[in-house]
């Protein structure tokens, strides 16, 4: 009995050691000796295993800049309790030395340097110029006209679902639409934006997300049309509007363009000593908002790996990001246009697992010659293929073309086993993306083209494809299925009116709840918005297209404060407003 004690005393020893003993720091951010940190920054310790709450008792981190002095702060565990992430309780000094001690599972001790100086704002697309600029819409002022008029050609059975894009022109002034069409081209959902607004779509969670440049974030509507939720970069990064992809526990993967002042001399021959070039961050937030996980390209790929950026100029947009895709081992896969290169990025480390293309490519290629240029959009299939857009920039021909590759990521072998190029040839300079279907059918979204998108069968027929108008593109094209729900109650009388009708709300005034009603004397897209005295939108309460027939839709208020509202329809044809009083 006395032995069998003492094996048990020596296994449970044994797996304490192992648990306490066993344990690593994976991961560190910002990484020690790194450079152009911002101010801002939070810091991300990452354990090889879960974090005990004894062990939490314990640890302590000490921070201190060289300017700044000592930094209290929060600590926060996430990530499954094998991160801790704390926050200071200000904000770092520019130019300073950061060092970090940390006492668990082992005393270490390294610095990081805060950028210099703030670098100028310059633009980092040579497409997509975005001017900043506000404007109100006015209540009597009626853009259902704007709404891009389509061209449709369709050959064939498409995939389910409805097509969903987001119009744009290089200018702030005409307006983006939101579009969930129909295949015949009529609006299933539109929401017009005060300014322009990118990538459009379906998120794993079900929510619907666009990027909107007027707030200069990502923001998120449910089924009800209405915005719940924005998605931005932390640690004082600004967001950028190449993608956001929302997981199902609500955290999120978003990229920020970060521009730092570079002595260029110092890294080619001639290169300038004050170059504003351009790097890029990815992040995770987690559903709270706290930045858990952070990859910069200053940390892990030279400047030099951009063959054909122009490395003597004043501004340098070496790398280029434009799409994050989760892979199914929990790592993550970015498409990086100007060094022509798909990485694939150890999501507990930090560190590259391998390079697809460019400079420093570690594949050999079967079945295509020329690689891919310039690309746009990754994206893991069931079977375990990779999609992506090659714009093919440094193609000769130019042509742009959607791929997709076989991975031997053992070996290191990509071979290319499905292409679709357009006959006529198609080249779109930026921009652009591909989409493999439940039924098999392959989307792609042009870009920087007039054709806007095209589906095509496995045996690369096509069956449908949508036209834009002249000087209009969507920065990527895809089809979902999706169910609006209307908000509030709406009724529809069968009988046909003769004419457009808006009538007076009733009750008027009411507390909280009223009915509108309106006519429609034939089938027309409606837009029914409710704005407060100052002329902002403070509800929708219908947007999509209806059969002819009047309607009656009753609304509940309560969320709003007393006062004078009124109440817009429009219609392609038709557009009246009218004046009601809530009073409680």
């Amino acid at each position: 009995m006395k032995k069998l004690k003492i094996i048990l005393l020596t296994n449970i020893l044994f797996f304490v050691w192992n648990i306490v003993f066993s344990q690593e720091i994976i991961y560190l951010s910002p990484l020690p000796d790194s450079r152009y940190n911002m101010e801002q920054t939070n810091i991300i310790i990452g354990y090889s295993d879960e974090i005990s709450l004894s062990a939490l008792n314990s640890i302590r981190i000490e921070i201190a800049g060289s300017k700044s002095g000592v930094l209290h702060g929060t600590i926060l565990l996430v990530e499954n309790n094998k991160k801790l992430i704390y926050i200071p309780e200000k904000q770092f000094s520019l130019g300073e030395s950061v060092k970090v001690n940390i006492n668990y599972p082992k005393k270490i001790s390294y610095s990081f340097q805060i950028r210099e100086k703030i670098s100028p704002q310059v633009s980092t697309d040579n497409v997509l110029k975005v001017e900043f600029k506000d404007f109100h819409n006015s209540l009597n002022q009626n853009f259902s006209d704007d709404i891009p008029q389509l061209r449709i050609i369709q050959n064939g059975e498409t995939a389910p679902g409805y097509i969903f894009i987001a119009n744009f022109t290089q200018y702030f002034f005409n307006p983006t639409y939101l579009l969930v069409l129909n295949n015949n081209g009529t609006p299933y959902y539109v929401r017009q934006l005060v300014n322009r607004g990118f990538d459009f779509k379906k998120q794993k969670n079900g929510l619907l997300t666009f990027f909107d440049e007027k707030s200069h974030h990502y923001k998120a509507l449910n089924q009800m049309n209405v915005i719940v939720d924005s998605f931005k970069c932390g640690n004082g990064y600004s967001t950028d509007f190449h993608e956001l992809q929302v997981m199902e526990d609500g955290s999120a993967w978003l990229m920020s363009y970060d521009q730092q002042v570079i002595d260029m001399s110092q890294i080619v021959p001639g290169g300038d000593t004050a170059a504003i070039v351009v790097g890029l961050i990815i992040q995770k937030i987690d559903a709270q908002k706290n930045v858990v996980f952070q990859w910069r390209s200053w940390d892990h790929i030279p400047i030099t790996e951009a063959r054909y950026v122009n490395l003597l100029a004043h501004q340098i947009d070496y790398i280029h990001g434009n799409a994050i895709e989760v892979d199914y081992d929990g790592n993550i896969m970015i498409s990086c246009r100007h060094t022509e290169a798909i990485y694939k990025i150890n999501t507990n480390t930090g560190a590259i697992i391998w390079k697809l293309g460019g400079s420093d490519n570690d594949f050999t290629f079967i079945n295509d010659s020329i690689g891919f240029s310039y690309q746009h959009d990754i994206r893991r299939l069931p079977n375990g293929n990779i999609t992506l857009y090659d714009n093919g920039n440094n193609h000769v021909p130019q042509i742009s073309r959607a791929l997709e590759y076989s991975l031997d990521e053992v070996n290191k072998i990509a071979t290319l086993v499905w292409e679709y190029r357009h006959t006529p040839n198609v080249y779109a300079y930026a921009m652009g993306n591909v989409q493999r279907l439940p039924n098999g059918n392959t989307l792609i979204g042009w870009g920087w083209d007039t054709l806007t998108l095209t589906e095509v069968t496995p045996q690369k027929e096509v069956v449908y494809e949508l036209f834009l108008p002249q000087a209009q593109w969507s920065y990527r094209a895809f089809r979902f299925e999706w169910e609006q729900v209307v908000t509030g109650s709406e009724q529809k009388s069968n009988e046909i009116p003769l004419s457009f009708q808006l009538y007076q709300n009733f009750p008027n005034p009411f507390n909280p709840i009223t009915t509108i009603k309106y006519d429609l004397p034939r089938d027309a897209f409606v837009k029914l918005v409710v704005y407060d005295i100052l002329g902002r939108e403070v509800e929708i309460l219908v947007n999509n297209f209806q059969k002819a027939g009047s309607y009656s839709v009753s609304y509940n208020f309560s969320k709003l404060p007393s006062g004078v509202y009124f109440y817009r329809l429009t219609s392609n044809e038709f557009s009246d407003v009218k004046r009601m009083i809530l009073i409680k």
